[in-house]
């Protein structure tokens, strides 16, 4: 079975320079992760999906708002959800202001066609029949607009949606997301979401709904700053089988799940860790570098554990600044 490596992805253009901005470093409108209650659902199953969407600009001129399309797409060609964006043509209106088209906030649910399996697309060599639906969602510092693109003449990659100002102004990268999820279908193959228990700063725990503190780095810049251990613990119970994978040994393998880390100020080392290897199990020392801003104030840490079958959890920490 074809996988992505995370239950969420962002769809932009390729991006040519070689001096990429921080992936972890949330400055801007972010959508950083997103989690079904069932990952793996059955035909007939509401599934429910929640969106880490995080505005991380300094001085927002417009709020932002979080939307989805309001169906999922189910088996596109392919099984690529860029083959959904043909479906959309006639749906909505070209250059129309969809606020009152979309569904806004933070959740949305919808229901696992009952021939979800039955349509889908062939895959051979798959170790159950499945489906597979795509909900997109959307972080938008102003209103969506649909383009009804012309993939003979584009990538068919291109995002059909773009978000605009009070004039009908195009807004950048900075202030719009378009992303999506995917869900997959399954008559008995389930897969639950891992289980984040808490996160560690500089070795100690964090409490649920607790926050840190640390002193402003003193250095002239980041990559001087001394390092402060973040890390999370996951039980051992979300290592999870994987029937869908064989083991060398030809037995079925299990998950690989990993951690990936986002600030709103400071550095880390590696951004993300590997949590428990799809062979060896429980990586023994997984805890990253975290270098604190330059400069005092309010900023947020987050933390977004992922599985190789789609399953996510997320924390999201306070850090106060000194």
């Amino acid at each position: 079975m074809r996988r992505i490596a995370m239950a969420l992805a962002a769809v932009a253009g390729a991006a040519c320079s070689g001096d990429l901005p921080r992936a972890s470093l949330v400055d801007s409108v972010r959508i950083l992760a997103t989690r079904a209650d069932q990952p793996y659902a059955m035909p007939g199953e509401t599934v429910t999906l929640d969106v880490l969407a995080v505005d991380g600009r300094s001085n927002p001129q417009r709020p932002m708002r979080v939307s989805w399309l309001p169906r999922a797409c189910v088996n596109p060609p392919g099984d690529d959800y860029f083959g959904c964006y043909p479906s959309m043509r006639g749906e909505f209106t070209p250059g129309a202001d969809l606020s009152n088209v979309l569904l806004e906030g933070p959740k949305w649910a919808f229901t696992m066609p009952a021939d979800a399996i039955q349509g889908a697309n062939a895959h051979p060599g798959a170790a159950a029949p499945y489906g597979v639906a795509f909900a997109f969602v959307m972080a938008c510092a102003g209103h969506v607009q649909y383009s009804a693109v012309d993939t003979s003449s584009s990538s068919p990659l291109t995002t059909p949606f773009g978000c605009f100002d009070e004039a009908n102004r195009a807004l950048g990268p900075d202030q719009f997301v378009f992303a999506f999820a995917r869900v997959y279908a399954f008559a008995s193959l389930r897969n639950a979401n891992p289980d984040l228990d808490h996160l560690t700063f500089a070795g100690a725990p964090v409490a649920p709904g607790g926050s840190v503190s640390v002193d402003h780095c003193p250095a002239a810049d980041e990559s001087h700053c001394p390092k402060i251990d973040v890390d999370v613990v996951v039980p051992d119970t979300s290592w999870e089988l994987d029937p869908g994978s064989l083991a060398p040994a030809g037995l079925p393998a299990r998950e690989a799940i990993w951690v990936d880390y986002y600030a709103s100020g400071g550095r880390f080392d590696e951004d993300s860790a590997v949590l428990f290897d799809a062979t060896s199990g429980r990586v023994s020392s997984t805890a990253d570098g975290y270098a604190a801003p330059l400069s005092a104030g309010p900023g947020m840490l987050w933390a977004v554990v992922h599985d190789t079958r789609g399953g996510a959890s997320w924390i999201s920490v306070p850090v106060l600044v000194k």
